[in-house]
């Protein structure tokens, strides 16, 4: 009886535990250390030269104050791909689903009290759930958006 005891405990324990780290696991936030256009540009630039493209950027706050939101800090979704990472993943039928997640999109915000942030879907821990080739693609791609950003944040 002790035994199944401990082990439902143990297993009530882990989930909440899991359901608590995942959310911070799955999505990096990093504080700019510039000012909003400035960030903006910056990770944009970045991108660009680490041989991404940056086909779309969209402005959040301009859509929510059109659905009637008019105390909304200023906020950007910015587009990006690298063509020869997303074939290396999409050429294989087994890999296609990852298309879902393409292009990789980066948020940038400010917050009420002005600071801004970038924040994305963590490739690298993200990758280790699919394993293979797209564990090796996104790993790499993740180490080079990483870099490319690495200037423009705080810590």
């Amino acid at each position: 009886m002790s035994f199944l005891f401990g082990l439902m405990l143990g297993a009530i324990l882990t989930i909440l535990i899991l359901w608590r780290i995942m959310p911070k696991l799955m999505i990096t936030t990093q504080k700019s250390k510039l000012d909003y256009e400035s960030t903006l540009e910056a990770l944009q630039q970045a991108a660009k030269k680490a041989g991404w493209n940056v086909p779309h950027l969209y402005d959040m706050k301009k859509s929510f104050e059109k659905a009637g939101a008019a105390d909304v800090e200023r906020m950007h979704v910015i587009s990006m791909g690298n063509g020869k990472h997303a074939y290396a993943i999409v050429k294989n039928d087994t890999d296609k689903h990852i298309l879902a997640m393409m292009p990789f999109r980066l948020g940038v915000f400010e917050d009420k009290k002005g600071d801004v942030y970038f924040t994305g879907a963590n490739m690298g821990t993200m990758s280790k759930l699919f394993g293979g080739n797209v564990d090796k693609v996104m790993g790499t791609s993740a180490k080079e958006l990483e870099e490319a950003f690495k200037s423009i944040a705080t810590t």
